[in-house]
């Protein structure tokens, strides 16, 4: 099935986060409550980037009328949301997310570098697309990981 990326808007919002919320749920392995932590934040993060769209680089996966993916970098380097439609897993919408987003950060990204916190189920994914383990002082849940690449 084929998609295009392209920029979110805030009429996608409602659609992102069903998204992500049903990826959360049906990937995540944990106790229910970082579950509900983990929906939280990607709920924040949403609403960090209606709030300041001009700091953010946010764009979705379609196919049809239907988003199937999505991927949200704050303040373009900390990419905090990644999701793909699990039926639409392992099709290349996630590269393709990456690196348009990635490409879209170049020469706005003050890090020189795109930082996550992978969940334990996408470590191999960042890894294969060049991710590397990184020094971090937060907290993360178990099994997740923080990593980055440069620009």
């Amino acid at each position: 099935m084929s998609c295009i990326v392209r920029i979110a808007t805030p009429t996608d919002a409602q659609g992102i986060l069903a998204l992500m919320e049903e990826s959360i749920r049906t990937t995540l392995q944990g106790t229910e409550v970082v579950v509900a932590e983990t929906i939280e934040n990607v709920n924040s993060n949403v609403d960090y980037w209606l709030a300041n769209p001009t700091e953010c680089v946010h764009l979705v996966a379609e196919s049809g009328n239907r988003i199937v993916g999505v991927v949200l970098v704050k303040d373009f380097w900390n990419l905090c949301s990644l999701f793909v439609e699990i039926t639409q897993q392992r099709a290349g919408i996630g590269r393709a997310l990456t690196l348009a987003a990635m490409q879209e950060c170049k020469g706005h990204c003050p890090k020189a570098a795109i930082h996550l916190n992978s969940s334990p189920g996408a470590i191999a994914f960042y890894e294969r697309m060049g991710f590397a383990p990184r020094e971090s002082n937060q907290s993360l849940p178990f099994g997740f990981k923080a990593m980055s690449l440069p620009l």
